[in-house]
């Protein structure tokens, strides 16, 4: 045992890490071996108790205290599930340990890391090994940026390669998730730097997060090509913090500079993506993933991680690691390709692009619509502040007419009483107002007159419906009317009954 591994062995956080073997989290996943452990977290094999195999990344028990760590860190399963690509390691739980210490139950990967590999041939992959790595990366990058995820972590030993050859892209753990339609404050602080120095975009180095964006990955896909393929960072540095600085302040240099025998189409889709100006760089994944297959196709057109013959001729018998990407198998030199071979990825191709302009339209509806829902809701909260503020119009205008009429009404009575005042100093004093006041003055002692007059009226008929008796008022009424009729009947009567006495003929005498 060497002294750094000894070292390893006795670090805090490794015996830690070993001592939670055994412990069965929530009555359902039981640890059983420690796969590795990080600055942040470890990784074990656990099985639950339905005998599901999974892989369980637990927090370090001194961050899952810290809000804003323990958030990003189960970010990583919200973020991979969302993008719903096979690419992206999927997470089938999360919750906190009995020490609360939080975790993530994910799908076990067998397989391993592209850095792993990286490092097992020399620290130099093949041209076409890396491009189809490559080419696998930005089709997992294309979803996520679909879904508006930006991985900001992109680097050799965050990509997973398994036994069936099938790219894995983990840790989306400092992934961002940004809101399109309005820029909104999130949790990375003003200033904080996340991520790798040697892998960061310039924009990504300053801290400057509201320039982050999907281009910021498209950089570090051309960092990690850069480095398996020249078995050096993009910016050589004895320390972290140089290596920062440098990435903030320093283009990239060309990559044939550093290694002559790179294809011009290569090295011209690389240089591209490492573009100091995000604006200059690849637009999105999609454009530089078919940068990447014209080159491959100019190579000849080898997919997979590494092809079987060059597994047998470095390593003897291939290994199960290195088996070649379903469907490229039988690839074994563009002379030989068999057509039905060419005609089944070319139709793997098309069926990508056309997945991929697929889920570019169901992002744009999803997009639309949640603009449009947006829109009508903020549309109906005006409308009701509207309503809101004319209905406080309305009472304010009411309660103001209502004060100025009856000011207005107050107002009058002033001005009719000071008019009454003035007219009776006027007919008080004939000196004090002198003749052209005369017609007046006699019109008002007219009125006056009159008014005294209508006054001794109004008096006398007060006092006589005082001093009015109903009854007796009936009575008399009773017999006004005996009266009448008395006066009516009587000569009626009269005639009826007066006796009209015969007239007897008058004799004539005889002459005599």
């Amino acid at each position: 045992m060497t002294t750094q591994q000894a070292t390893l062995q006795d670090d805090p956080q490794m015996v830690r890490a070993r001592g939670r073997i055994g412990v069965l989290l929530q009555d359902k996943w039981r640890l059983e071996s420690l796969l590795g452990v990080g600055g942040m977290a470890a990784v074990y094999a656990a099985t639950h108790r339905n005998g599901k195999r999974v892989a369980v990344k637990m927090l370090h028990e001194e961050f899952s205290h810290d809000e804003e760590v323990r958030t990003r860190f189960l970010q990583e399963g919200y973020a991979a599930n969302i993008i719903q690509h096979e690419g992206a390691v999927s997470v089938l739980d999360d919750d906190l340990a009995p020490d609360g210490s939080a975790f993530l139950v994910m799908e076990l990967l067998e397989g391993e890391t592209v850095d792993q590999r990286w490092e097992r041939h020399g620290r130099r992959l093949p041209l076409e090994e890396a491009l189809s790595i490559a080419d696998q990366l930005l089709d997992v990058l294309a979803a996520a940026h679909v879904k508006n995820i930006v991985h900001r972590d992109v680097k050799p030993e965050n990509l997973f390669i398994t036994k069936q050859g099938i790219l894995k892209v983990l840790d989306f753990g400092i992934a961002k998730v940004f809101e399109r339609t309005e820029a909104r404050r999130t949790s990375t602080q003003v200033g904080m730097v996340m991520g790798t120095p040697a892998f960061m975009a310039p924009e990504q180095a300053r801290a400057r997060w509201d320039e982050v964006d999907g281009r910021t990955d498209l950089w570090a896909v051309g960092a990690t090509l850069f480095t398996t393929l020249t078995g050096r960072h993009v910016h050589e540095a004895t320390s972290n913090q140089e290596q920062l600085i440098m990435s903030a302040t320093t283009p990239a240099p060309p990559l044939r500079t550093i290694v002559a025998g790179v294809p011009v189409a290569v090295a011209s889709v690389i240089d591209r993506a490492l573009a100091f100006d995000r604006a200059l760089r690849w637009p999105d994944a999609s454009s530089m993933q078919r940068a990447i297959r014209g080159a491959l196709d100019g190579l000849g057109g080898r997919l997979g991680p590494v092809s079987v013959e060059r597994s047998i001729a470095t390593h003897g018998q291939p290994s199960a690691l290195d088996l070649p990407l379903p469907g490229a198998a039988t690839l074994a030199s563009p002379q030989g390709a068999p057509a039905s071979v060419s005609l089944l990825i070319q139709e793997r191709d098309a069926r990508q692009t056309e997945i991929t302009r697929l889920r570019t339209i169901v992002a744009d509806l999803e997009e639309k619509y949640a603009a449009t829902k947006t829109g009508a809701t903020e549309a109906q909260s005006r409308l009701e502040a509207g309503q809101s503020e004319r209905k406080s119009l309305e009472q304010w205008f009411s309660r103001r007419v209502g004060t100025r009429t009856a000011a207005l009404g107050e107002a009058r009575a002033t001005v009719r009483k000071h008019l009454v005042e003035i007219a009776h100093r006027a007919v008080a004093d004939p000196l004090a107002f002198g003749p052209e006041f005369t017609s007046a003055r006699e019109r008002v002692l007219t009125l006056e007159r009159a008014a005294i007059s209508a006054a001794r009226d109004v008096t006398v008929h007060e006092k006589a419906l005082a001093a009015h008796d109903p009854r007796s008022f009936r009575i008399g009424l009773l017999l006004m009317a005996i009266l009448v009729v008395a006066l009516v009947v009587a000569p009626i009567v009269w005639r009826a009954t007066r006796v009209i006495e015969p007239q007897l003929p008058r004799t004539t005498e005889p002459h005599r």
